[in-house]
């Protein structure tokens, strides 16, 4: 007899873990095992959203539920009942139709129809929401006998039967940003006639009016209303933009405007105002921002996202090395990334000063001020991209600030020749920190003499000057320049670096100016599938001229994780038993299986135990 497939509780080790087979999902409503499907994934996270942001309790909700039409009998994705009622057709208080993203729009409009044939036979429904490639809500009305759906922003979260004026109390975290965005920015796409990176840039301003709003307005303005005059929303909107293009001068300009239509605003605005976006979880927003910049980046110059994992390992590792008080004090510490592209290790870092805010329970407005504070003074970035400058900017804005010192600039150049405020906010010997990942897994290199000529590196243990480099090389001693001595540099380098005979001389330059204090041969998926360069990260600390001269024999950590969270695809790889059955949470969400936080404890107890903190 075959085994019945379904998930089940371990004793690993004292602690209890529930499984699940492979191919399976569990279903957040009803606890049990349903076939791991694209459509089901759909339909959880949108139970999953009107749990979590709605409020509406488990068993008032239901998957799949049969309902009679005539003779036949239909299945309905998702039903609310009303609060605490027997799970009847005629206690169905919403109707939720779920599909994937990459539905026709014929199919769009044949499940608008659906809904309405599910409403006719079920005589309470008041609300109903269409999930696919848009998401659209309606409110059940009633003209001339006959029962009509009337479309509206949003349904009501639980104990509402209508959509208020939103306040920062009502405000929830999102558990599905990347979504949001997407469709968002898709609506944008196809409705407005814009091409895509433009309607990127209106998707930009609305998110940067959103944080704003929340961040700064007495009393939110950021909404629309069933019913309400789109001139009075648009209205509102443009006082918030105006607002936001004074604070905000160097990523705005001053004669910009909200270019988006009325049907296009009103949609979009209805999408995002539920959320706070201020409080959602840096991960989440980071890969709801990583989904709409996502197909702006050139991997042929290498702009590529680095893992927010491998942001948060490196991070986590470096500022163990800087006391607490220095890091959470603004100018106690600077820290800058060279190579910003997204902001990626700058906003794992304002989220461990977040984090260490946290700990000593401080309220909502000092934390968000302190953070600022020390965002604002403390971080820094660089890059050649003028685009991923402002997408840079606009991502520390929604983390907490230090936007303004994110500027336009060319690394590598010699800084004579940056702007003004470049010049003025990033000098060499300045700082503490030093963390990126500079362009690497292209076949580009750096040529220029003029920039050549500023580098040891073309010329250390050569016997003729070497008239072209790989951008990483020089990046290394680029870094260095910008630090104190007895700063940190975490850097992601190609193996090559350090294993490839040729390069000797790199790493025998290496040595002379830095100890290193940490090497980790990162996996070969680690980047993939944007590049499959084989990557170490180095923490180096620099030498001082004196220590420079010294032979010293010393320790360095060093680990090989096996695993980083993901496959060579970007598709997710989780902790599994002996049996190939997929370990949960307490909350039921697969584990990942990441061995990079783990290297950053092992670090923190290396350095404990050598007395190097």
């Amino acid at each position: 007899m075959p085994r019945k497939k379904q998930f089940k509780l371990i004793e690993d080790e004292g602690e209890t873990i529930e499984v699940i087979p492979s191919g399976k999902i569990k279903c957040l409503i009803t606890g049990k095992l349903r076939k791991d499907t694209p459509e089901e994934r759909v339909r959880q996270d949108v139970a999953r959203s009107l749990v979590e942001e709605y409020g509406y309790n488990k068993d008032d909700i239901d998957i799949e539920f049969p309902i009679k039409m005539g003779r036949a009998r239909k299945r309905i994705d998702i039903v609310i009942f009303e609060k605490e009622s027997e799970h009847k057709q005629e206690n169905i208080y919403v109707i939720v139709e779920v599909k994937t993203e990459n539905i026709k729009p014929s199919d769009k409009r044949e499940g608008i129809e659906q809904l309405k044939s599910y409403v006719a036979a079920c005589i309470n429904t008041q609300f109903t929401l269409w999930v696919g490639s848009e998401r659209l809500a309606f409110k059940v009305a009633e003209e001339k006998g006959k029962r009509k759906l009337e479309e509206i922003p949003d349904i009501p979260k639980r104990g509402e039967t209508t959509i208020p004026k939103p306040t920062r109390g009502s405000l929830v975290p999102a558990v599905n940003l990347k979504q949001v965005f997407k469709r968002v920015h898709n609506y944008i796409y196809a409705n407005q006639g814009f091409q895509k990176d433009k309607a990127f840039e209106e998707l930009l301003k609305l998110i940067f009016i959103k944080v704003y709003d929340e961040q700064y307005s007495p009393s939110l303005q950021f909404y629309i209303l069933p019913g309400e005059d789109i001139s009075k929303v648009r209205e509102r909107l443009n006082k918030l933009f105006k607002k936001v293009q004074t604070r905000y001068k160097y990523i705005f300009k001053g004669n910009e405007i909200i270019e988006l239509n009325d049907t296009v605003l009103k949609y979009s605005i209805s999408e995002l105002q539920r959320f706070s976006l201020v409080d959602t979880e840096t991960d989440v927003k980071g890969e709801a921002y990583e989904e709409i910049v996502g197909p702006n980046l050139r991997g042929d110059r290498g702009e590529f996202f680095t893992p927010r994992n491998v942001c948060n390992m490196t991070t986590e590792m470096l500022f163990f090395l800087i006391p607490e008080d220095r890091l959470t004090s603004p100018g106690g510490m600077k820290i800058l990334d060279p190579a910003v592209g997204t902001g990626g290790f700058l906003i794992a870092g304002v989220q461990k000063i977040k984090q260490l805010f946290l700990n000593r329970e401080f309220k909502y407005d000092q934390l968000r001020d302190l953070v600022r504070d020390v965002a604002n003074t403390n971080f820094y970035g660089i890059d050649f991209n003028p685009f991923l400058v402002k997408v840079a900017q606009m991502n520390m804005v929604m983390h907490g600030d230090g936007s303004a010192n994110i500027m336009h600039a060319n690394s590598l150049e010699d800084p004579t020749n940056w702007n003004s405020e470049a010049k003025e906010k990033i000098k060499f010997g300045e700082f503490d920190l030093v963390v990126t990942n500079p362009p690497f897994g292209t076949k580009a290199v750096i040529d220029n003499p003029d920039i050549l000529s500023q580098f040891e590196l073309t010329t250390f243990g050569a016997t003729l000057p070497r008239t072209a480099l790989p951008p990483e090389q020089l990046f290394i001693e680029r870094c260095l320049d910008f630090l104190k001595p007895g700063g940190y540099l975490g850097i992601v380098l190609p193996d090559s670096i350090l294993s490839n005979p040729g390069l000797k001389w790199i790493r025998e330059w290496i040595l002379q100016k830095a100890y290193i204090i940490a090497s980790i041969d990162l996996p070969v998926e680690t980047f993939e599938p944007h590049t499959g360069t084989q990557t170490s990260i180095l923490i180096l600390k620099k030498k001082t001229p004196e220590q420079q001269k010294l032979q010293e024999d010393y320790q360095m950590f060093m680990a090989i994780p096996e695993k980083v969270g993901h496959d060579r695809r970007g598709n997710p790889i989780y902790k599994t038993t002996p049996d190939g059955e997929i370990e949960l949470d307490e909350n039921g969400n697969p584990i990942i299986e990441d061995y990079l936080p783990a290297v950053a404890n092992a670090f923190k107890e290396w350095l404990r135990r050598k007395g190097m903190v």
